[in-house]
């Protein structure tokens, strides 16, 4: 009787025990999985802020008088402001008189407009900057860089479709003269070399 006694209190607190193991062991993957959950939320507000590679675009904000190296008639002014304190940076430009699209097929003759926002993908390790206007093109530009600290240079990279099926690969490289001047050169991918076809000189404002 007390064997049948004695084998049965062993086995109610093995079974005890088990049970309480179990416990300890859920609460154990739980509390680790609630730090990690919480590292990685601390980690994705760390990559959500802005950095040194923002400071960079930081020194092309204010306004800017731009000139064609070639074409007299295209000019005008570029003005770029931080937001969202300084993640991303709001370009508008405003140009010469163009013929515009509107609805219908209907041209109408108006200032160019150009609209960009700029910034610096911390997780892809890239620069980044969307562009629209209101004289050729119909789509959203996407154009990812990266930026040389030795030639104080960006250089953007993109895909174009202004027809169906006619797509072109476009770069775009921004050189930082000194903290009044910079200058863009434009390139189109042709037959496997980059042909050069714009050149912009900027020059700082005091307005």
């Amino acid at each position: 009787m007390k064997k049948i006694i004695f084998y049965s209190g062993l086995l109610i607190a093995c079974i005890a025990g088990n049970q309480v193991f179990g416990q300890e062991k859920s609460a154990a993957g739980k509390t680790d999985s609630v730090v990690d959950k919480k590292a990685a939320f601390n980690k994705m507000l760390a990559l959500s802020g802005p950095g040194k590679e923002h400071e960079v675009l930081a020194r092309l904000a204010g306004t800017w008088a731009f000139q064609d190296a070639k074409l007299a008639f295209v000019k005008g002014t570029l003005v770029r402001k931080p937001m969202f304190e300084g993640r991303f940076y709001t370009v508008e430009i405003t140009g010469g008189k163009l013929m515009i699209p509107v609805a219908n097929g209907q041209m109408k003759e108006a200032n160019y407009q150009g609209m960009q926002i700029e910034g610096y993908d911390n997780v892809k390790a890239a620069y980044v900057t969307t562009s629209m206007n209101n004289h050729i093109g119909s789509d959203i530009e996407f154009q990812v860089g990266s930026f040389d600290a030795g030639k104080n240079a960006f250089t953007y990279e993109w895909e174009e479709e202004l027809l169906p099926g006619a797509k072109t690969k476009n770069r775009k490289v921004l050189t930082i003269k000194d903290a009044d001047h910079y200058a863009e050169e434009y390139f189109e991918l042709r037959n496997g070399e980059w042909a050069k076809v714009r050149e912009l000189d900027y020059a700082r404002s005091a307005h």
